[in-house]
Formats: structure tokens, C-alpha cells, sequence
């Protein structure tokens, strides 16, 4: 709400509706408060004494102008603090200060100064005993308006008379009476948050902090979860403290009463499960960016009520657009938005799990759930990785890139190292999340459908490991989750692949080397800003002089929008007997076999057998690869390998132990055997 000012001409009798007669100024102290006893310095003497002429009349009315002014002038010299007095309930002054609402609701509204002359008028009828003759009538001081309310200067000795004035009819509607509390306004003004995270710097401080507390703790239920935030500008307590004064005050109220909810739980887990729901009804909101704030302090929301407000279309809600990821009600019922043709489709674009729009179901559960589901089901990855070489690249690869850049480079990469980038602005997003910009990166992007000129494409291909520190520098900064702790963030994959060049030129058939490919998720950090984005990182790793005898032959980077990682979540996996599956590193969910058990290593394997292949169901790959293993270690063939699993429950352990027993026994027929030593 807008702030508004004031004046009023003291006269014998009202203006009239604020039309005053020329010459009757209005006058405002230094602090922008209306003075009422303007008048009374005015024509001092009455009128002109008889037989003086008009100019001397008009000298008289100039000295007493300049008399007044000068007494203005010394009154404001003689206290340079006279905008802390009023601000600290007229200390000094001796002045007590009160807050008046709802005169804006009355008949009087209408005159031309919105009712004030007649407001004041009435307080001091009020205000005056019946006894009290017209020299002696109870006066109002100062007046100024803060947004929908009168703050009026009283002598102390009225205070309690004009509070007993709370709920009498002023022109048809209730006036609300309160004694203004500046401290709640004063803390306010101040660094809000970081005083109440310290407990307050102040008594006022600290009383602010407590009186927001108990309001909090009125209006929280814990049993339901529901935090009531309701009807809050008629909430007798924030209006004795001032809160609602001025558009400055509403402004900071709402994030420092979050802070003050923040304060009341030792961690962010805590707070997050004390809330489900919360209700900002009828608080004749016409955007939300006073209490955007709430998107921060529980994000996790589940059904939010914002019945009765003024929301006219979706730019009033648009700080909250794709906040609040679990919201499942809610309510915008009696806002003119509601009326609007796109709500409902632009709601459920904003809020992916929504099921409840004003109280009417948007989405079934079989909608939600098949919303999770991807066209493309993505299979278990292959990770084949001799001695852990793929899992120690990887685990020190993408701490490396979030914190030292260069030392990374240095370690794996060497002159011959080639980098390339490309954007894929067309791939889908996870729910509808709003994708990040991609200004730092599209002018080094090297998408080769959309690049057709040789030069170009060969100027964004970074060879060796000073061009690539180059780019590198150029980019943000970021922050992978850790693999150890969020494995279901990653899809890792690993295959061995032959003949890389030598870098030593002994071998004139190549080298062996690994294929990885990596897909997961970022934070990009700028500044105080963080986005998420999906990548797919290619990497061909060779044996060279680096960090643990290898090093980075090509690295791709393929960026896109946060597609979220419910592609690669295993979904109704065949079980398989623990022992056959061990957990594989990185969380992979396929097994690694040895060396010895590889496609190729036994005899009479057939092309492909323990390979994963289109249309191969997983649980047959793991089998195929634990009846490897079995051969591996007892030279037994394929056939008797597979008898020996299944007839120990695919349990290798099991079933190596019982080959020894048939073996020691001398059961096993020579045919069970593999030719050859």
C-alpha cells in the first residue's frame, strides 16, 4: 500500500472536506509530521486595528511570518535528534505516539484528504472531557500516515482515554486503537536478519524477536503441520507492534518472520519436516513479493493455501514459478486469476506434482506415476574396469574439475590431449524446470549439426592441455554430487576397447584402453547464483606418463537441461542370488568379472556369451558371466560350470566349495574338464 500524508489547516471549524481558505498554510516539521498548532501563531492580535492602512497590515502579517518561522527554526535547531524522538514514541518530546486504522473504510474517505481533518477532529471531541472548555480541548500535536494508519503524537496523560477509543464508530466504521510500538519499526530498518540471527544487538531487538515468536507459535499446529499465516494484517499483536505502518515495515516483515521460524529448529532437516502446509489467505496480496521468502524456507511444501487474495494473473505469482517441486494443493480460489483461461494449464506446468487445484483433483496418482516413467528404458550399464583404473579416474576426475582445474590437467592430460564441448538445447527437461541460461557456453560449443564450415569446427576442438586450461579457465565454476553418497545420481559405464596408438611406438598394433561414459548432474555456481544442468562426459583413456600410468586421449562434454536421473533407476529388476551379483564399484549395477573370465578367455564360448547384447535379458548376462567365473577357476567346461550354479542355487561360493569335495572325491568325470594342462 502507498504511503500518504497528510495535512490539515487548524480553524475554528472543519475544512470541509480538506477546501481550505487562501491563506491557510499548512505547516510540517523537519520530520514531515503535520503541526496542528500551525494556526495558533497565525494573525496573532486578531483583526486589524482600525485606521491601519492595507500595507501596513501586510507588513504585520510578514514580521509575524518571519516570527514564526524563526521560532520553527530555532525549535529545529535546538534539537538535531528530532528524527530519532519521534521514531523512539516521542522520547524527548514527552509525547506519547498511537496508531489509528480504519478510518480508510469510512464515509469521511471520500472527502478530498481521505477523512483526515474530520479523524482528527473526532479523537479530540473525544479525547476532551465534558468539562473541558474550548481553550483547554484536548489537542493532537502531530499526525502523519503510514500507509493505511494514523500515527498521532498525544500528550501522556491521554494515552489511556485514546486507547479506550479502539472500536468506536468513526463515520460509519470501527476504528482500531493501538499505542504505536517504534522498536518492532526501528528493528526493522535495521540489518533485520542478522540481528535476530545473533539473538538481537538490542532490548528492542530481542522483543521483536520474541513477540514474532509467539505469534509463530499461535499460529503453528503441530500435530496437522499446518503453519496458519492467515489474515495476518488483522493480527492484533503484529498491529500493536507497528508492523503494518508503512510499506517499508510490510516489505521486511515477512522475511525476518521466517527468520525467526528458521531460528526455532537446530538443523534444516528438522524444519523441513515440521511443515507441510501453510495458508496465506486473505491477506490481500496482490503479488507475493513480500513473502517470496517462504519458497526458501520450505521448499518442500505440500499444499498451500492463497484463497482471498488479489493475484489478477501469473505474473503476480511468477517468484514462485517451478518452486516448491512437492506441492500437491493448491488453493487460488476467489483471485481473479482464477478466472483466467490458461490457470489451470500454467499451473500444472509450474508445479509437476500438483493433484489439487483449488480443492478440485488436476491429476490422478496413475498420472503422477506415469509422468516418472521414460520412453526409453535405460538398461543396467556395462563396467568393465581391470584393477579399479575406470573407478579411481572417475571418483578423482570430477572432484578434481569442481576444485583445481589446472592441477587436473596437469596430472592427465598431455600435448596430445583433445577436449571438445557442445550444447543440446533441444534435449527435454526434468517436470518442466526452467532451463539455465547458456551464454557461457554456446560460443564455444561445438555442435557439428548446426556447425558446417572446417574452420569453425576445427577452431573449437582444444588440443593439448594449454588450450584446454584455456577454455577451462573461461567456464563456471561447479559442484558434482559425491558419488559415494548419491550413486543413484550417476549412470557410469566402462568397456576396454584395443589398438590406440602407442605413445611410445613399441607396439605397431596399438595399445589396450578404456571407454567411459559418464551422465549425471552439476550446480553451476556464479556468485550467489546456482543452476543445475545434466551432462554426458566421454572419456578415452590410454596409457601414458600421468597420474597412475595413464592419461586422457579425448574428452567430450555434451551439456543439457536438468533431465533429472529417473531414466537409469532400476525398475522391477529380476532378482539374482547376492553372491552372484556383488556390488560393483561406482554402484554399477552389473558386476565386473575378472580378466581370465572375459568373453573369449574359455574355450568353446560362444560370440557374445556374458555380454550384454539388444534384447539379452540382464539376469541371463549375470548368469553367463558367473558360469565364466566357475570356469575360470576349475577349468571346468561351460556345461558342467552352469550344472555345478545351479545346482548350488547360482551361489558361487557354494558351488566352488562343493567342486572341491567331487574333485577330492574323484566323481568328476574327464569330459567335466576343459583340454589342455
Amino acid at each position: 500500500m502507498k504511503n500518504g500524508k497528510g495535512s490539515r489547516g487548524r480553524q475554528g471549524t472543519s475544512d470541509r472536506g480538506g477546501i481550505r481558505k487562501r491563506g491557510a498554510a499548512t505547516r510540517v516539521d523537519r520530520e514531515g509530521d503535520l503541526m496542528m498548532d500551525a494556526g495558533s501563531a497565525r494573525n496573532r492580535g486578531g483583526k486589524k486595528a482600525r485606521g491601519e492602512s492595507g500595507r501596513s497590515g501586510t507588513t504585520s502579517r510578514t514580521q509575524a511570518a518571519n516570527k514564526a518561522m524563526d521560532a520553527i527554526q530555532r525549535a529545529i535547531s535546538s534539537n538535531s535528534d528530532s528524527q530519532a524522538n519521534i521514531r523512539q514514541s516521542g522520547r524527548g518530546s514527552g509525547l506519547e505516539q498511537v496508531m489509528v486504522r480504519g478510518w480508510k473504510q469510512s464515509k469521511a474517505a471520500s472527502n478530498r484528504d481521505g477523512g483526515l481533518e474530520s479523524l482528527i477532529a473526532f479523537l479530540e471531541k473525544k479525547l476532551s472531557t465534558p468539562d473541558s472548555k474550548a481553550g483547554t480541548r484536548a489537542r493532537i500535536t502531530k499526525s502523519r500516515v503510514e500507509g493505511d494508519a494514523l500515527i498521532v503524537s498525544i500528550r501522556p496523560e491521554l494515552l489511556d482515554r485514546m486507547l479506550q477509543l479502539s472500536g468506536f464508530s468513526f463515520a460509519g466504521a470501527p476504528l482500531s486503537v493501538h499505542k504505536f510500538d517504534r522498536s518492532a519499526n526501528d528493528l526493522l530498518d535495521q540489518p533485520m536478519l542478522s540481528s535476530l540471527s545473533q539473538n538481537g544487538t538490542s532490548p528492542s531487538a530481542a522483543d521483536t524477536k520474541a513477540k514474532m515468536t509467539a505469534v509463530l507459535g499461535r499460529r503453528y499446529a503441530q500435530q496437522t503441520k499446518l503453519l496458519d499465516l492467515s489474515r495476518l494484517g488483522s493480527d492484533p499483536d503484529l498491529l500493536s507492534m507497528g508492523i503494518f505502518g508503512s510499506t517499508s515495515t510490510e516489505s521486511k516483515f515477512f522475511p525476518a518472520l521466517m527468520k525467526v521460524w528458521e531460528l526455532n529448529f537446530d538443523n534444516a532437516a528438522a524444519r523441513r519436516e515440521a511443515v507441510e502446509s501453510v495458508s496465506l489467505a486473505d491477506n490481500q496480496l496482490a503479488n507475493i513479493t513480500a513473502v517470496t521468502t517462504l519458497a526458501q524456507t520450505i521448499p518442500e511444501l505440500k499444499n498451500l493455501d492463497l484463497s482471498n487474495n488479489d493475484f489478477k494473473d501469473p505474473q503476480a505469482l511468477i517468484g514462485w514459478r517451478w518452486k516448491f517441486r512437492n506441492l500437491e494443493f493448491l488453493d487460488l480460489s476467489n483471485t481473479p486469476f482464477s478466472s483466467d483461461p490458461t490457470f489451470k494449464d500454467t499451473m500444472l506446468k509450474w508445479y509437476p506434482k500438483l493433484r489439487f487445484l483449488n480443492n478440485v483433483e488436476v491429476r490422478t496418482v496413475e498420472e503422477l506415476a506415469a509422468q516418472k516413467k521414460t520412453p526409453i528404458p535405460v538398461q543396467a550399464p556395462h563396467f568393465r574396469d581391470e584393477s579399479q583404473i575406470a573407478e579411481n579416474f572417475v571418483r578423482a576426475f570430477f572432484a578434481g574439475y569442481d576444485n583445481d582445474r589446472s592441477e587436473l590437467l596437469n596430472g592427465v592430460y598431455d600435448k596430445h590431449s583433445t577436449f571438445t564441448l557442445n550444447v543440446n538445447t533441444s534435449a527435454p527437461r526434468a517436470q518442466q524446470t526452467e532451463p539455465a541460461p547458456w551464454d557461457a557456453y554456446i560460443k564455444k560449443s561445438r555442435n557439428l549439426l548446426k556447425i558446417n564450415h572446417l574452420p569453425a569446427r576445427m577452431s573449437r576442438a582444444y588440443n593439448g592441455a594449454d588450450k584446454i586450461r584455456e577454455l577451462w579457465t573461461s567456464l563456471p565454476a561447479t559442484r558434482h554430487p559425491d558419488i559415494t553418497a548419491h550413486p543413484n545420481e550417476w549412470l557410469i559405464e566402462c568397456y576396454p576397447i584395443p589398438g590406440l596408438p602407442d605413445p611410445s611406438g613399441q607396439s605397431s598394433t596399438g595399445v589396450g584402453g578404456l571407454l567411459i561414459m559418464v551422465h549425471g548432474k552439476f550446480d553451476e555456481i556464479s556468485g550467489t547464483k546456482v543452476e543445475t544442468r545434466s551432462f554426458d562426459r566421454t572419456f578415452i583413456l590410454g596409457p601414458g606418463g600421468g597420474m597412475g600410468g595413464i592419461r586422457v586421449i579425448n574428452d567430450i562434454l555434451c551439456l543439457r537441461a536438468y533431465g533429472g536421473h529417473e531414466a537409469w533407476a532400476v525398475e522391477n529388476q529380476p532378482a539374482v542370488p547376492q553372491a552372484a551379483a556383488p556390488a560393483a564399484p561406482l554402484a554399477a549395477p552389473v558386476a565386473a568379472p575378472p580378466a581370465a573370465a572375459l568373453p573369449g578367455a574359455v574355450p568353446g564360448a560362444p560370440d557374445g556369451y556374458g555380454m550384454p547384447v539388444p534384447g539379452k535379458p540382464d539376469a541371463q548376462v549375470q548368469q553367463e558371466q558367473l558360469v565364466l567365473q566357475m570356469s575360470s577357476k576349475t577349468r571346468m567346461t561351460l556345461q558342467y560350470s552352469e550344472m555345478a550354479l545351479t545346482g548350488n542355487g547360482w551361489n558361487i561360493d557354494v558351488a566352488l566349495k562343493n567342486f572341491e569335495e567331487l574333485k577330492t572325491q574323484g566323481t568328476l568325470p574327464p569330459d567335466a574338464f576343459l583340454p589342455g594342462p
